[in-house]
């Protein structure tokens, strides 16, 4: 008996995921991904998308990661090409795989630095006189009241320093992630750092946060609770497409329960 193409195809995507799991550099483990996508054909690529979504919306770990890493489009996008990754949205719409488009649509965060004097972000006053190389020494210190200043550091590069720092600790993390308004490149550098990312309040804070990339964003959507999802789809701060996608998994995940109620039944 043959199998089911549809299976054949699952299994391939989890072989692709679990190699890359064992990449611990985020950076490098998109680019192995970009490379091992990019010889492969657009309608190849759009149904690995496909069911890298439909795993992570099930909870399932291994899509869940691998959706992280897809939907980092500033980094996939260069590896595999404009050209491709645009027929990949094409397919996407024509078989209006709506989780694809999401992911995949280029639509600005809900908010953005700039849009009127009161969106500046605050910085500390005193650290913002300093120069750039002195505040990315400064990120490695021990001092904690320091430490709490530079989480208003609006420089990707102090942040990513400051990620690295042994002494922080989760609720500084949730402090940037969370900061209204900020830099969605500092917001990059939180969702890029495994070590961080892992904590399930600093993804809830980057889903929250109306500067958050939307692409980010729903990528996280999928390891959200249940009231946290509903939250979210209420959220009248947050971007429209994120709130569609909360009420999607939400109502994907109410069928799946009440579908295991009916079978128990039985």
């Amino acid at each position: 008996m043959e199998n089911d193409p549809s299976e054949i195809l699952v299994a391939q995507v989890e072989r692709l995921f679990q190699k890359g799991a064992r990449i611990l550099d985020r950076q490098q483990r998109t680019y192995a991904l970009g490379k091992k996508l990019r010889r492969l054909s657009p309608e190849m690529i759009v149904e690995i998308f496909r069911i890298t979504c439909q795993g992570a919306r099930l909870k399932r770990p291994l899509y869940q990661d691998g959706l992280r890493i897809l939907s980092d489009l500033r980094r996939l996008t260069p590896l595999l090409g404009l050209d491709k990754m645009s027929e990949v949205y094409t397919l996407a719409r024509r078989k209006d795989y709506q989780d694809v488009v999401r992911m995949m649509g280029r639509f600005p965060a809900q908010r953005r630095v700039g849009e009127g004097a009161e969106d500046e972000p605050t910085e500390d006053p005193v650290l913002k006189e300093i120069t750039l190389g002195q505040r990315k020494s400064m990120a490695r210190t021990r001092d904690r009241d320091l430490l709490n200043r530079l989480c208003h550091d609006q420089n990707p590069a102090v942040i990513y320093n400051l990620l690295q720092n042994p002494h922080l600790t989760v609720k500084e993390v949730i402090r940037i992630a969370s900061k209204r308004p900020t830099n969605a490149q500092v917001l990059w550098v939180v969702y890029r750092n495994l070590r961080w990312i892992s904590y399930y309040p600093v993804k809830k804070a980057l889903v929250n946060n109306p500067y958050s990339p939307p692409q980010m964003a729903l990528s996280l959507t999928h390891f959200l609770l249940e009231q946290d999802l509903e939250d979210v789809a209420e959220g009248d701060l947050l971007h429209p497409r994120l709130q569609e996608s909360a009420l999607d998994i939400l109502s994907e995940r109410r069928r799946q329960e009440a579908k295991k109620t009916a079978e128990g039944e039985v």
